[in-house]
């Protein structure tokens, strides 16, 4: 479990753009919490054209629920946060 400081402390980091999603969601924490080795893998499955009907954030939703262990968005971001304070 992590400190409720450290959690705060990377999220300060991020707002001040002194870490990067690239940092955050790096191949350690695809390689635990998804079918992807890698973000970039992930962005290129995102970066698809898109069917009738489909928003870009019902597709997001989509690849989320199909190739990590997250329910949605938000999960994903808490828990990235949560693996990057625990790890860096």
């Amino acid at each position: 479990m992590v400190d409720k400081l450290a959690i705060k402390t990377v999220m300060k980091a991020l707002d001040n753009g002194e870490i990067s999603t690239e940092e955050l969601l790096s191949e350690k924490f695809f390689k635990e919490y998804s079918t992807l080795r890698s973000m970039e893998e992930f962005e290129e499955k995102v970066n698809i054209k898109l069917g009738k009907g489909m928003t870009q954030e019902k597709h997001l939703q989509n690849m989320i629920t199909t190739y990590t262990k997250f329910k949605n968005i938000e999960d994903m971001k808490n828990k990235a946060i949560e693996f990057y304070a625990l790890n860096k």
